[in-house]
């Protein structure tokens, strides 16, 4: 499946509601819920418009995501529906969308926060789409500057700055529109979208699955264990392609080793390329890993298919059969030095004091 621009993205209707965390004893605190469309002014627009496409359009956060809840009261359902709900309507069904993250965040930790629900068009297509976006409040100071003296005011409940961090976006694109068939809609005809900011972190496994498991109904696993083998497998296949020396290709290969095996909750293509290829063939690389299928927006790490091979000790082999093996946690680079080869021998430096023989 291609990859989905998020380009030229408008924004028609918003609403917004507010959600509260529930007490200490787990009992929910019911949403205070809104029966008007906010009215935004040019620069409100453009900024919330800017939020959005830079979420869902980064390499490392904005992942597109799996339906698996899709019957009447999913949120796929109810968010297909509001796409193409007149704007009179467009409030007071949002409101059960509302209701329905409040339920969902059944753990007393889950902070409140606001609940932004919108409609508009998206892509080089203009596509209809639905995002829901729950930003939780932040404090900050707005700077009033009076005859040349600057002044803070503190601002209580701040959303979506720049250099904040604490919201989700979940968003829905109708790729195609057909009329519901028995009040459902086909999940078939669009494509689910999903923005975090601890997809990448070491959280990843636990990072607000109330909010895209038990909320959005979708699943950021999927297929992830078949991705990421397939990302390993040839990513390594075109490192072992390229024209480059041995100890550039280990050097190479346990990069490609080291990025799996870290804390960091996604991988992507791009990603990799920018950090550790040479440019003139980072694209010639991305190029490459497009033709396998694989997206080229971040993907969910699950080593359960390849944890052995990543577990495989690094070994060099010489021409005489001697070998020299290096375990697959250890930091090549750091602790083997192979220095080139002058009559007919290869100088390899080990950090480390000889403990044994056999």
């Amino acid at each position: 499946m291609s990859k989905f621009e998020f380009e030229a993205l408008s924004i028609d209707r918003m609403v917004a509601h507010t959600i509260f965390a529930r007490t200490k004893e787990g009992v929910l605190v019911p949403p205070q819920l809104s029966d008007d469309l906010i009215k935004l002014d040019v620069d409100s627009r453009d900024l919330v418009q800017v939020r959005v496409t830079e979420a869902l359009g980064s390499a490392s956060h904005g992942i597109e995501i799996n339906v698996e809840k899709t019957d009447e009261v999913s949120f796929m359902q109810k968010a297909a529906a509001l796409i193409r709900a007149a704007d009179i309507d467009f409030a007071p069904k949002s409101k059960k969308v509302a209701e329905d993250l409040a339920n969902a965040q059944t753990n007393p930790k889950w902070p409140g926060g606001v609940l932004i629900v919108l409609t508009g068009k998206v892509g080089k297509n203009q596509n209809p789409y639905i995002a829901v976006i729950k930003a939780e409040t932040d404090k900050g100071f707005n700077i009033v500057e009076v005859n040349g003296s600057v002044s803070l005011t503190l601002i209580k409940k701040m959303l979506l700055s720049q250099t904040q961090r604490l919201y989700k976006i979940g968003l829905v694109v109708e790729i195609s529109h057909q009329p519901p068939t028995n009040n459902l809609y086909a999940h078939e005809n669009y494509r689910y979208f999903l923005f975090d900011h601890l997809l990448t972190s070491t959280e990843t496994k636990s990072a607000a699955a109330y909010f895209y498991n038990a909320f959005l109904g979708m699943n950021i696993i999927g297929s992830s264990k078949y991705q990421t083998r397939k990302f390993y497998e040839s990513t390594k296949t075109y490192i072992n392609s390229l024209p480059i020396s041995s100890q550039e290709r280990g050097s190479l290969l346990e990069a490609l080793r080291s990025d799996l095996r870290s804390n960091k909750g996604t991988m992507s293509i791009s990603t990799f390329a920018d950090e550790h290829l040479p440019k003139n063939i980072k694209d010639d690389y991305v190029k490459s890993m497009a033709s396998t299928g694989l997206p080229d927006t971040a993907m969910i790490k699950d080593l359960a298919y390849i944890k052995a091979k990543l577990r495989r000790p690094r070994r060099l082999d010489f021409s005489t059969g001697i070998k020299i093996q290096v375990p697959a946690d250890v930091d090549f680079s750091e602790h083997v030095k192979v220095e080139p080869q002058v009559d007919g021998y290869t100088q390899v430096r080990i950090k480390g004091v000889v403990e044994g023989q056999e």
